[in-house]
């Protein structure tokens, strides 16, 4: 064997070269007109030699369903020019997805299947001519020891194997029964009748790669069963579902991306030389090839090894995933071994229409070696994985150029594997960059290996800047340490410790002036340790092993009520639970407050605050400790005083700030939005921007409102601000995302009035220039309007985000609740207690709209201000 190297030819006397020097069998050609014609398939009729092949998708809905991203992937294979679209792994049973975006096709998905059929070929007929027409394979599969249906590995096996440790799978991991596997059945048949009516041409039975078909064909070592040991035992599940497919929808093409060596020492590999791994025993296969033939297959997709666990067998590449070996072998070699496999089949059964497969590594070569293996007899048709996610029109430059360009082809880098493994989108990462590549980053910042590097970047310092600057107070060395030693359910036991909502926190903290300003690894090498990357690292993984539960001890026979379920709400809540207390949660609507309905969707995930809230307190928790009182509201009719006469021991006054500043001036009859209406409207998807938005202010909220207004289509963005840029309040990364996002920023500008139409509707916003004068109250440099600079900016909507307000009604909202200068709620210093007794507060509208962090903090003091009385009180109720 020789050396790996990566792939360096530029011309084909140089990769002829090296196939002579290393002494294998690759034919080439220069005659490759054989790859545009056609050839049948069955009843079928493939329009040309190419395929695009099967790679496990991970971009539907959480019903299967396909998504635009899917939608889009698929139509430039389709314009693409591909004869055989040999689609994506779709699963049978919610069980065995691989992950929770695969897709799955039902009843209730059937209608977008048939959606994105009608869109595969309109994009073809587009493409290539009103009469091209692709073949589409859909691949029906059960993921087995692969399954991961709701993000976190969930193996279900047909047996223990020398590759459990690269699976997840444990001693203790039990084998799937017998009956299990024949249930399996009318799934397979199911599915099979709703890719006809979906549209499709045929389906795959997915035998390969170790998913759970595949696995059973290697099930030697699986006693007492009638689908392990014997061959007719082995493929009993395959050729079952052959049969119930055939039976069920007998006008639809049926085949496989069959399994023809695993490369895998026996008795755990499928197609195997008993005494030497290292070489294919064909014998099975083509056995079982010749039973499929019987049952109606006229064609079949090839592959060989284990992308998981040996990956060079079928997809020789350059870079590896993180983690993975580098192959003591050439990639030539791996190439030759493959395509010598396929070439026995397809000798050995001439009649059937044999894909082959493993291409992509060759890059713009392939095309040379594809034709010449249909001219020789080796293939019937050869298709690209990679290769065609990186180069969706690689067919169609064949046929009108009779070349590929080598620019365009895959440089077979492994990350449209390592995206999907870290949880993204399936895609090139690199000739797709600008879909994949942001996708491939957020993936990598929660993938264990390149977090764990991370965290051994921290200095574990004694004395801890990072930590002062936390306004919860997290012990952010003891966290990262243990994520740096492989402990990260420790590490999460230490983020709990001060902080119940850690994953909320890691998305929406101002860390670049909390606790990474305070990094000193900054000092040395000029970039802090990530901490917000490691702290939403740990915590979603938590969540996502069911970490976050609450412990509860018993009892303390205290009842508190929580008022408001935003963060320091919610926040208060987890720790009375912790604290033994009983609680009830008043709240208008879902947990999550003005924070949640109102941070965009791209800084705070509504499904990351709901997950969270939900884990962390479970909405279904044993009503004998938490009791949720959704859609009760403090009103005039309902107010503090009725809650105290319900019998709580303490009270908690959670509220946010739900009102906008406005501008002082007359608003026109339309045109003109509250900051967190607007954002809350965008963020439940009801609103379009119109072309030109103004926003008024510079904090955060507007920052937020400015970004959403492009994202949801404006193409002129202002943000009108009195003072300089540098006087912003808003965050430093928030107005950078603002600048990067294409928003124009108008400083030392006024706004004094608005311009209405004839219909009264807003037609611009009047401005005015300002100059700086003496510092005000606040110590920054007061605006000063510059007389005769006045001007009209003509816009469609504006939007004002001046600042945020309590309710109107506050004071008749909590009678007997002091409240300062400013209508905010009054508290003892230092202290969560208000005026009244028994009753504490936090978070907005205390401390006027800080941060989420700041308010959870609020809501933990609260909880133990609370505890500490309850202990004063004897907890006696």
């Amino acid at each position: 064997m020789a050396a790996h190297e990566r792939f360096r030819y530029q011309t084909l006397d140089q990769l002829q070269a090296k196939i002579v020097e290393l002494g294998v069998e690759i034919p080439l050609t220069d005659r490759i007109d054989v790859l545009a014609s056609p050839v049948r398939f069955g009843s079928l009729t493939v329009p040309n030699r190419m395929v695009v092949h099967p790679m496990e998708g991970c971009d539907a809905d959480h019903e299967g369903r396909p998504t635009e991203l899917t939608f889009r992937k698929y139509e430039r294979f389709a314009a693409g020019g591909s004869g055989m679209l040999w689609m994506e792994a779709c699963a049978v049973v919610p069980e065995g997805r691989a992950n929770p975006r695969q897709i799955w096709l039902t009843e209730e998905s059937l209608p977008a299947f048939r959606e994105l059929v009608d869109r595969i070929h309109s994009a073809a007929r587009a493409g290539m001519g009103a009469d091209f027409r692709p073949v589409l394979v859909l691949q029906l599969t059960h993921s087995g020891r692969y399954s991961k249906p709701e993000g976190i590995a969930a193996p279900l096996i047909a047996h223990h194997s020398i590759i459990d440790s690269k699976s997840a799978v444990t001693p203790e991991t039990p084998v799937l029964t017998d009956a299990y596997l024949a249930g399996l059945v009318p799934y397979y048949a199911r599915a099979a009748k709703l890719a006809k009516a979906a549209g499709f041409d045929a389906v795959d039975i997915k035998a390969c790669h170790r998913y759970l078909v595949s696995e059973l064909l290697a099930s030697f070592t699986r006693e007492n069963s009638r689908y392990g040991g014997a061959f007719e035992n082995r493929v009993r599940l395959l050729v079952d579902v052959v049969r119930a497919v055939r039976d069920a929808v007998p006008d639809l093409e049926v085949s496989s991306r069959l399994n023809l060596y695993d490369a895998l020492e026996y008795p755990y590999g499928w197609g195997v030389d008993k005494e030497d791994m290292t070489q294919a025993d064909l014998s099975e296969p083509k056995q079982l090839i010749a039973m499929l033939m019987e049952l109606g297959y006229h064609g079949l997709n090839t592959t060989i090894g284990n992308p998981y666990y040996n990956p060079h067998f079928g997809r020789p590449f350059d870079t590896p995933i993180k983690g993975m070996y580098t192959p003591q072998e050439h990639p030539l070699e791996s190439f030759a071994r493959f395509i010598r496999i396929t070439a026995e089949v397809q000798q050995a059964f001439p009649e059937l229409a044999v894909v082959g497969s493993g291409h992509s590594w060759m890059r713009q070569f392939y095309p040379n070696v594809a034709a010449a293996l249909i001219e020789q007899g080796w293939a019937t048709l050869v298709g690209l994985g990679r290769g065609a996610l990186a180069y969706p029109d690689y067919a169609k430059d064949i046929i009108e150029r009779g070349a590929m360009a080598p620019k365009k082809t895959c440089i077979t880098c492994s990350a449209c594997t390592q995206i999907m493994r870290d949880g993204g989108r399936s895609g090139c990462v690199v000739r797709d960059a600008e879909v994949y590549g942001p996708i491939y980053r957020e993936g990598r910042k929660l993938s264990q290996d390149e977090n764990r590097a991370l965290a051994e970047k921290c200095r574990i310092c004694a004395t801890p800047t990072c930590k002062e600057k936390c306004p919860a107070g997290v012990d952010i060395p003891g966290f990262i340490s243990a994520i740096a030693c492989g402990e990260e359910a420790e590490a999460y036991r230490i983020l709990r410790k001060t902080n119940p909502l850690p994953e909320i926190c890691a998305h929406v903290c101002p860390v670049e002036v909390q606790c990474e300003s305070g990094c000193v690894e900054a000092i040395f090498t000029g970039q802090a340790v990530p901490i917000k990357q490691l702290q939403k690292y740990v915590a979603a993984l938590a969540r996502k092993q069911g970490w976050t539960k609450l412990a509860l001890p018993a009892a303390n026979g205290q009842h508190a009520a929580v008022i408001g379920a935003g963060p320091a709400g919610v926040a208060c809540a987890v720790r009375l639970l912790e604290l033994g207390f009983h609680v009830t949660i008043f709240d208008a609507a879902e947990p999550g407050g003005v924070a949640g309905a109102t941070i965009p969707q791209e800084r705070l995930p509504h499904e990351v605050l709901r997950a969270e809230i939900a884990a962390v307190l479970g909405l279904d928790a044993d009503p004998a400790r938490l009791t949720w009182k959704s859609g009760m509201p403090l009103t005039e009719m309902f107010t503090l005083d009725d809650v105290l006469a319900e019998g709580y021991d303490a009270v908690f006054i959670g509220l946010g700030l739900p009102r906008s500043q406005q501008l002082d001036a007359p608003r026109p009859a339309s045109g003109v939005m509250d900051g967190l209406d607007f954002l809350r409207e965008a963020k439940l998807g009801k609103l379009a921007a119109p072309k030109r938005v103004a926003v008024i202010g510079g904090g955060n909220t507007a920052m937020d409102a400015a970004v959403t207004a492009r994202t949801l289509g404006a193409e002129d963005v202002y943000v009108l601000y009195r003072r300089s840029f540098n006087e912003l309040p808003a965050w430093p990364e928030e107005r950078n995302h603002a600048l990067n996002a294409g928003v124009n920023f108008l400083i030392f500008t006024q706004p004094v009035g608005f311009v209405s139409d004839v219909s009264g509707a807003l037609a611009g916003v009047q401005v005015q220039r300002t100059t700086l004068g003496a510092p005000d109250a606040s110590g920054r440099r007061r605006p000063e309007p510059v007389s005769g600079s006045d001007y009209i900016l003509e816009v469609d909507l504006v939007i004002e985000a001046i600042g945020q307000l309590p309710p109107t009604n506050l004071a008749a909202l909590l009678p007997g609740i002091a409240l300062t200068k400013y209508g905010l709620i009054a508290t003892e210093p230092d202290s969560a207690r208000t005026s009244r007794d028994r009753v504490y507060a936090g978070g907005d509208l205390v401390n006027g709209g800080k941060t989420v962090v700041e308010a959870v903090r609020n809501g933990v003091q609260a909880a133990e201000e609370m505890a500490r009385a309850a202990v004063g009180q004897g907890c006696a109720r």
